[in-house]
């Protein structure tokens, strides 16, 4: 794990590209403590930091081809660099024993289409001297980061957004509208955007291609569309086939290993798999909250980890400390992502990293198997029909049940992607007018920005219903809000993160199967829940999705009042200049008095208050 930056142009100057360069460079330090380097020629500049995790003595880069006929900065891992490394050895003279230099080689022998051949989690920049071509991509998922801003006759890019600003790209920091809509909609930018004008993240499965009087941009991977035949043993045999491997193959490093616990389901079956993978005991780490209104799962982590016979490693969230390193926790988010569970994954990280390098989670499972609840509720709502939708607020009050004006709302609407979306919905369309000071780009930008996702689902949804939540999910949710979250709070403390329920195999099968095997009306992860049961005791495959109930309702009344007034305070609102002072007041002031519980909306903007001042108010950048 890594982080690179590069500037294809003159970048005002070669000495002003330089410094532009070390800028950036130093950045991300956090990201690669252990090693940096760079390349440069007359076209282009290169900056790398490097975390050493395999090949810690010949894996330097950038990495040069003979002759520099071509160059690469790559952050993530590769898992099946043994196997191309095998098929490149007779016609390659290797250098290195790691991974990167096997993706080079690759590349360079089948061109940048052979980016389909990478099983694993990345993001690389190649440079062609004799083309003067440039290729960026990213995996097939979005695992790691890429942002890209073109300004004037400059290209440039990194790992991280603060990067970019620290390079002074782009030179005009003004805030995307559309893309700010989109978070206070769902808490997390798109995919595809940031939260500034000029820049843009390269979207997951994507690879960019600039030289002379070209410039391309392809989706070089897609998630099949017809779903295979199988019946629920037989997806659980194939799983049981790929699963161990895919956990084994990612616990190849020179340095110590170990796995995000819960309790869970999901993080409980990848913990037993790498246990039985690995030598000695596992390492395994958990968080939990303390104070008032915290439900922590460390309980339930202990009882696997004792059944493993782990070597466990915890640690309990005090709402005091939070409130010490918030301030920290939000600048290290590198862009607004108003979901509180990056508070305790900061905490799990910096415990991790204090007894390994790298760490197994379980990002991915959710989508790939089907394990949200509103996916369920919303292929319900499309069987109930018309009629039945009607009848479920009586239903409801019946069985003595609220019913919300939200879900009223939600059972109006036709079958869409505007209803999935709205399950997740943190503040409504004539919420955000009455909270903006000056009108955002209205709903519809939303709309346009959707367009291609909305009619996937459509086409989707008419084949397998299921699926098509499934897979919204997974090009929305997962690389907007999941794998940013994982990504930015791990690599603040110089850990890497790996998540093998996205290895290119185990997706390849979940994705393909029929979404009636992944979800059930009463329960989801069919697949897994059913694998889990031949592997883990039956207390444990049978636990119930929790998840981290981060109590953000009681610490903004308690603890975090006193930075939830200050970043959100009438003086700071009005300095910004985004919102109706009395509009974000009213909702501080409800929240704090117990009347309404705004703890979603309030950590939405208290996030991004958190970012702003921490990237946008602190000068950056160097003098051209």
């Amino acid at each position: 794990m890594c982080g690179f930056c590069g500037i294809l142009g003159p970048g005002g100057g070669l000495e002003a590209r330089r410094r532009r360069l070390a800028a950036m460079t130093a950045s991300f330090a956090h990201r690669g403590p252990d090693d940096s380097g760079t390349f440069e020629d007359e076209h282009i500049a290169l900056g790398f930091r490097r975390l050493a995790v395999i090949d810690l003595e010949t894996g330097h880069q950038p990495i040069r081809l003979e002759g520099d006929r071509a160059v690469i900065v790559l952050n993530g891992e590769i898992y099946n660099f043994r196997e191309l490394r095998a098929e490149l050895g007779g016609a390659a003279v290797f250098r290195t024993r790691g991974d990167v230099e096997v993706a080079l080689r690759l590349l360079d022998r089948d061109g940048s289409g052979a980016v389909t051949r990478l099983n694993g989690m990345f993001a690389f920049a190649l440079w062609e001297p004799g083309r003067r071509r440039l290729t960026l991509a990213r995996d097939r998922f979005g695992i790691k980061p890429l942002f890209v801003c073109e300004e004037g006759d400059d290209l440039a890019f990194a790992s991280e957004l603060g990067a970019l600003l620290a390079g002074g790209y782009p030179t005009t920091r003004r805030l995307d509208r559309r893309e700010l809509r989109h978070y206070l909609a769902q808490r997390y930018l798109s995919p595809r955007g940031c939260a500034l004008e000029g820049v843009r993240s390269l979207a997951p499965a994507t690879r960019l291609e600039v030289e002379p009087g070209r410039r391309q941009e392809t989706i070089y991977w897609q998630p099949p569309v017809a779903p295979c035949r199988a019946t629920l043993a037989e997806a659980e045999e194939r799983l049981a086939c790929l699963l161990p491997g895919a956990v084994e193959g990612q616990l190849v490093a020179d340095v110590p290993v170990g796995v995000f616990l819960s309790g869970g389901l999901d993080s409980s079956t990848l913990a037993l798999l790498a246990a039985r993978a690995v030598c000695g005991p596992l390492r395994t780490f958990s968080v939990g909250f303390g104070g008032p209104g915290a439900v922590s799962e460390l309980p339930a982590a202990r009882q696997v980890a004792r059944l493993l016979g782990s070597d466990h490693h915890e640690i309990l969230m005090e709402p005091a400390e939070v409130r010490t390193d918030l301030e920290c926790i939000l600048a290290s988010l590198d862009g607004p992502l108003g979901d509180a569970t990056a508070v305790p994954t900061w905490y799990m990280s910096r415990l991790a990293r204090r007894h390994a390098v790298v760490a197994l989670s379980g990002e991915g499972a959710d989508e790939i198997f089907g394990g949200y609840p509103r996916q369920r509720y919303d292929t319900l709502l499309d069987r109930l029909g018309r009629v039945g939708r009607s009848a479920v607020p009586w239903g409801l009050r019946l069985a003595g049940r609220p019913v919300t004006t939200r879900l009223q709302s939600r059972l109006r609407m036709a079958p869409g992607l505007g209803r999935q979306l709205h399950w997740s919905r943190v503040f409504l369309a004539e919420e955000l007018d009455a909270l903006c000071r000056e009108p955002l780009a209205d709903e519809r930008c939303l709309d346009a920005l959707h367009a291609p996702l909305a009619e996937r689902w459509r086409s989707r949804a008419a084949a397998d219903p299921v699926n098509a939540r499934l897979l919204t999910d997974l090009e929305l949710f997962l690389p907007g809000d999941l794998l940013v979250k994982v990504d930015r709070m791990s690599m603040a403390h110089s850990l890497e993160v790996r998540v093998p329920y996205l290895d290119n195999a185990v997706a390849d099968l979940l994705l393909a199967l029929p979404g009636g095997l992944k979800v059930g009306t009463r329960v989801g992860k069919r697949i897994l829940r059913r694998y889990a049961k031949s592997v883990l005791p039956p207390q444990v495959a049978a636990r119930r999705k929790q998840g981290f109930d981060v109590p953000v309702a009681a610490w903004l009344r308690g603890p975090l009042r006193e930075p939830l007034c200050d970043l959100l305070g009438e003086a700071s609102v009005r300095r910004r200049g985004l919102w109706r002072p009395d509009a974000v007041q009213s909702l501080v002031r409800e929240h704090l008095e117990s009347t309404r519980d705004h703890s979603e909306k309030l950590w939405c903007l208290l996030a991004l208050e958190g970012w702003m001042r921490a990237a946008l108010d602190t000068p950056r950048g160097v003098a051209p």
